[in-house]
């Protein structure tokens, strides 16, 4: 297949990269923390949070709590989430467009999340996405999965050659995940984590929306003459 743009996939994060997931995780989120012990957790403390693993969140605001607590925390979140959260899922503008932009230029679009995969591609068809996405690459029901585990079977998936590939987020794990596969991080600045997180965990690339990353990285590849493409040789 020829690639018009030049790249073969574009891995994209889930909340906070497309979708505003905020108004149905923060009462999961808070639902899950009750169970394991802990109350009024504040919207900016749960922030702070997003993207990030249940089992982490669990224990980053309980260290003591047990395995068996986890569990049942991450199984209240679920039964909530499923229930109201998927339908607050809202899309950021210029998604669509962006998705389409890269759609007609030949190139795959895989979703890469933490959120567990069965999830995750109930929001992506609630979002009418799956006709953009050529898969959903999603953490099993443990969540143990790390976004470098999550990248590189995404890049498998794909058949991808990581010097021809990039991945979008809005946090550290994102950008991790990335690198470790030697594949080009840039930043979504629109999502829920800060340019200082993104910079600390490598990245050197970055867009203030899906709008700036579609003209600078999508249309008129300015952003790849910046990078010069260099994800295979791990300068970033």
């Amino acid at each position: 297949m020829t690639y018009i743009g030049g790249m073969q996939a574009y891995f994209f994060d889930l909340d906070g990269t497309l979708t505003d997931s905020r108004a149905g995780l923060y009462p999961a989120f808070r639902r899950g923390l009750e169970v394991i012990g802990v109350h009024g957790v504040p919207d900016a403390r749960l922030k702070t949070f997003l993207g990030t693993p249940l089992p982490q969140v669990f224990r980053a605001m309980r260290p003591d709590v047990s395995q068996a607590e986890i569990d049942h925390g991450m199984t209240a979140f679920r039964a909530l989430f499923e229930r109201t959260g998927i339908v607050a899922n809202e899309l950021y503008p210029g998604v669509i467009d962006l998705l389409r932009s890269i759609q007609m230029r030949g190139s795959a679009i895989w979703v890469v999340t933490s959120k567990p995969q069965n999830q995750a591609i109930e929001v992506v068809s609630y979002l009418k996405l799956d006709r953009y996405v050529a898969g959903v690459i999603g953490a099993g029901l443990a969540e143990t999965d790390t976004k470098t585990d999550l990248v590189g079977r995404a890049l498998a998936a794909a058949q991808a050659d990581s010097s021809k590939a990039v991945m979008v987020g809005d946090r550290s794990y994102d950008i991790i995940g990335a690198i470790d596969n030697g594949v080009l991080p840039i930043g979504a600045l629109w999502g829920y984590g800060s340019e200082d997180e993104l910079k600390a965990a490598g990245c050197r690339h970055f867009a203030k929306s899906p709008d700036d990353f579609r003209v600078a990285y999508v249309e008129t590849r300015a952003g790849f003459v910046d990078t010069g493409l260099t994800a295979a040789a791990g300068r970033y």
